[in-house]
């Protein structure tokens, strides 16, 4: 290959890699999945006695049984997802006697750090004050993202009004995270995206202001201290399970990881429903006796 040539080719490179990172660096905060639609909302208020959550930036509902107070699941749909996404472990757990909320942000911007935290912790503080809601009792699903703001939000939980959380498929660094979306889940080498990542992550901070090195649920760990249930597929391709083996390492809580075989991202529930459910309301009973109980919550499957 000519000098010129290989020039050439370089110039090529560097201008496609600027491109591209542009590109996804803007939309790194943008929400392209679709928006629930009025089917899917009947189907929600059809699982039981529906309350419209009051916090302006979010759209949701409480779903309840309307018996007497009972413990409430407030679930975190992962990025460009709607609470769809949640629904049939929502679904499941109402049998189980729980109540759910289930919401999702007004606009299309997504948030990696303290406005969905915020977002969180005001919504446990509205479903408390409901009659039919035991405050003692307000824990957190969340799903890849959604499971990462669960871990925040329990971190920043000064008033301990979080009893526990379930984390599906969360990752602990962002940047680590976005880098293999970025490789294509790890067909591209590094070295060939580098710069195309480069240019991700400037861009990303420049225009939307994100820190990525305070989005970390790895660094929010150690200040949880409520009982935490990690969930991870082993053949996970989009978010590898070192991440939840790096989040266990720096929880000081009541911690357990259920790392599960041969399934994918958030796959745990459609590959094992039954397992799934159990786990989680297994884990919710023993949250609740944890301290006293002495539990050290290792336990792998």
């Amino acid at each position: 290959m000519s000098m010129n040539k290989l020039a050439r080719s370089l110039l090529y490179f560097g201008l496609g890699s600027l491109a591209v990172g542009t590109v996804c660096g803007i939309g790194f905060t943008v929400n392209l999945g679709r928006r629930m639609r009025s089917w899917e909302r009947e189907r929600l208020h059809r699982l039981g006695q529906s309350k419209s959550l009051t916090l302006e930036s979010i759209e949701g509902i409480l779903i309840r049984h309307g018996d007497r107070p009972r413990p409430t699941i407030v679930f975190v749909h992962g990025r460009s997802a709607n609470p769809m996404e949640v629904f049939p472990i929502a679904e499941a757990m109402i049998r189980e006697g729980f109540n759910v909320v289930l919401w999702q942000h007004r606009g299309r911007a997504i948030s990696y750090g303290q406005r969905v935290i915020d977002e969180i912790l005001g919504i446990v503080e509205e479903v408390r004050a409901d009659p039919f809601v035991d405050e003692s009792q307000v824990f957190l699903l969340g799903l890849s993202l959604g499971g990462a703001a669960a871990i925040g939000a329990a971190a920043q939980d000064h008033n301990r009004h979080i009893a526990a959380i379930v984390a599906d498929s969360s990752y602990a660094n962002l940047k680590r995270a976005a880098f293999r979306y970025v490789t294509a889940f790890g067909w591209m080498p590094s070295i060939i995206v580098w710069p195309t990542s480069f240019v991700t992550f400037r861009v990303a901070e420049l225009v939307h202001n994100i820190a990525f090195e305070r989005s970390n649920p790895s660094d929010w760990a150690s200040h949880v201290k409520c009982p935490v249930l990690l969930i991870h597929g082993a053949k996970d391709r989009k978010i590898p399970s070192d991440h939840a083996f790096e989040i266990e390492a720096r929880l000081s809580s009541e911690k357990q990881l259920w790392l599960v075989d041969n399934v994918g991202h958030v796959a745990a529930f459609a590959k094992r429903p039954h397992e799934y459910v159990k786990r989680i309301t297994d884990f919710i009973g023993r949250s609740q006796t944890a301290s006293t109980d002495n539990y050290d919550g290792q336990d792998r499957l």
